[in-house]
């Protein structure tokens, strides 16, 4: 009898170990740049430290390799205007607050060599509406209409090398997960629409450069590092960390018809910290909560931070569910708002200026769905 349940606590132990690296696959892969609305929303593809999975059958960590396929989606709706951490409540009041709508699709592909080792590319998708108003140019600044600018197409493609700091087979009560890579600045970063300029009392449509939170691509090339860690605290239950910082070295570039000058090409990064218990092992379903900061910093690690940006960053709580049937793996999270902070940039602190208002989302919502090969 004895036998019979340390073997049965062996396999749920096996198999939650195997959840728990398909969700260190996951859990990093959330948007590069990852922040809500206007401070960062644009399309540039999940880090594989989250999205992929380690390849091991239902029976642990034989020495597995081959392909797994991936297709992650998120949508935000943004909408609540801040300076700094202060909400633009009468923005909302009057109707003129800058909203903007992104839906991402990303598709990857991890090939793994062995437990230990993995490598993935990410091509990400993306649909993305901002409305604003345009004003009369009188003293009052009425609001003459609202109007729509849209972005669609290929984001900014990834690709990722993973590795266990320690053996998985023998250590699966514990490890850590590193990953370097590399963002390809294939997403358009130069994406026009028309726009409604104010002309006394009636506006013009002129063609200008979208705003920089929904061009397709971040503007250069990104350099991304990756970590995954975890530990069991009692059978079934574990405390985790993950996050990623995407280094850009190129300072700007200014597209055609800008609005706003110069557009930064700026950092972005992703931290989390949490708790995930596997409630149903049989069905490898379980159950995560943790919290999560996200966004945009006001200075670059390598390179110049000047030209237009929007610094700054959320805090949220994160649930999320995961579940396994045969092949097929499902997660899903959604980080809900608790603080936000809109920062001032370097190009606004040399011109002595208070931070432009950023609109930020209440909540995220992701999936994503895994298959093995």
């Amino acid at each position: 009898m004895s036998h019979y349940h340390d073997s049965n606590r062996m396999r749920c132990t096996l198999r939650f170990h195997r959840v728990l690296v398909v969700v260190a696959l996951f859990v990093s892969s959330a948007r590069h740049g990852f922040a809500q609305g206007c401070v960062a929303s644009r399309g540039t593809g999940m880090t594989t430290c989250q999205y992929g999975t380690h390849l091991a059958g239902d029976g642990g960590h034989e020495a597995a390799s081959g392909f797994q396929g991936s297709l992650g989606y998120r949508w935000l709706h943004s909408d609540r205007m801040f300076i700094n951490d202060v909400e633009q409540k009468q923005r909302a009041a009057e109707g003129s607050q800058e909203i903007n709508d992104s839906t991402f699709l990303d598709l990857g592909v991890t090939y793994t060599f062995n437990p230990r080792f993995s490598a993935s590319l990410t091509l990400p998708f993306s649909v993305q509406d901002r409305s604003q108003v345009v004003r009369a140019l009188n003293l009052q600044r009425t609001i003459i209409e609202r109007f729509h600018t849209r972005s669609a197409g290929i984001g900014d493609i990834r690709m990722e090398g993973n590795v266990w700091v320690l053996d998985p087979v023998k250590h699966m009560k514990g490890n850590v997960l590193m990953g370097l890579g590399v963002s390809l600045p294939t997403g358009d970063r130069n994406v026009q629409g028309v726009f409604e300029i104010p002309f006394g009392v009636t506006p013009r449509a002129q063609t200008h450069a979208l705003d920089q939170s929904i061009q397709l691509g971040n503007g250069g090339w990104g350099f991304i590092v990756d970590l995954y860690a975890y530990r069991e605290i009692f059978p079934r239950l574990n405390a985790f960390l993950s996050g990623f910082y995407t280094i850009t070295p190129e300072q700007k570039y200014t597209p055609s018809a800008s609005l706003s000058g110069a557009y930064s090409i700026a950092d972005s990064y992703l931290g989390r910290g949490g708790f995930e218990y596997m409630v149903w092992p049989k069905r490898s379903l379980s159950l995560s909560l943790a919290g999560r900061i996200d966004g945009v910093p006001i200075h670059d690690l390598v390179g110049g931070s000047d030209g237009f940006r929007r610094p700054g960053y959320s805090v949220s709580i994160e649930p999320g569910l995961r579940v396994e049937y045969k092949s097929y793996a499902l997660t899903i999270n959604t980080p809900i708002a608790v603080y936000r902070n809109r920062e001032q940039s370097v190009s606004e602190r040399s011109a002595g200026i208070a931070p432009v208002a950023a609109s930020f989302a209440d909540l995220i919502v992701t999936f994503s769905l895994t298959k093995r090969f």
